[in-house]
């Protein structure tokens, strides 16, 4: 729709509309929802590649050059850095919320990592193990010191931006 109803051909512009419009939809509360699975982690991710091959100029490219060309980074890539900040909220108390009824800091003086490291507890169902307090603590003990210890959620959000971690699946940072 957004294609017709846009006289400009601009990539830029078209792509700052589908984020305007669209991806809201795409996100809305995926703390909660996230999914676990490949195929429902496609689906997600097709409104975005197929919108992106649309657009002029870039049929041909892959979507991860697409996404590179338009500054923009994959549904999954914007799900991971939601759920860190929302972790990074919890942990800091701008949240009204009990971190220790969703985290528990881990009591081991390792030499590398942070000092704001998470133990990953055991879930007790398959459904625990995906739940966001669960999935989170791998990529959040993953994170520098100079990222965790943010003196603000934007400050934090712009330091998780600078490392780049995730072009299109959001592993590794």
């Amino acid at each position: 729709m957004i294609l017709r109803c846009f006289q400009s051909r601009d990539p830029v512009l078209l792509s700052k509309t589908f984020c305007v419009f669209v991806r809201p939809f795409l996100e809305f509360s995926s703390v909660v929802w996230n999914p676990v699975l490949k195929q429902d982690i496609t689906r997600i991710e097709s409104g975005q590649r197929i919108f992106t091959k649309r657009l002029s100029g870039l049929r041909n490219f892959s979507y991860t050059t697409r996404l590179s060309y338009l500054g923009l980074d994959s549904l999954q890539c914007r799900r991971t850095k939601a759920d860190l900040s929302m972790c990074y909220k919890i942990i800091n108390n701008h949240i009204c919320t009990q971190v220790v009824s969703l985290f528990t800091f881990s009591s081991t003086k390792q030499t590398w990592g942070h000092s704001r490291k998470l133990d990953k507890s055991r879930g007790s169902s398959v459904r625990d193990g995906h739940s966001f307090s669960k999935r989170i603590v791998n990529v959040w003990n993953y994170l520098p010191e100079r990222v965790v210890m943010s003196k603000s959620v934007t400050c934090f959000r712009h330091q998780v931006n600078k490392l780049h971690f995730c072009v299109y699946c959001g592993n590794g940072i």
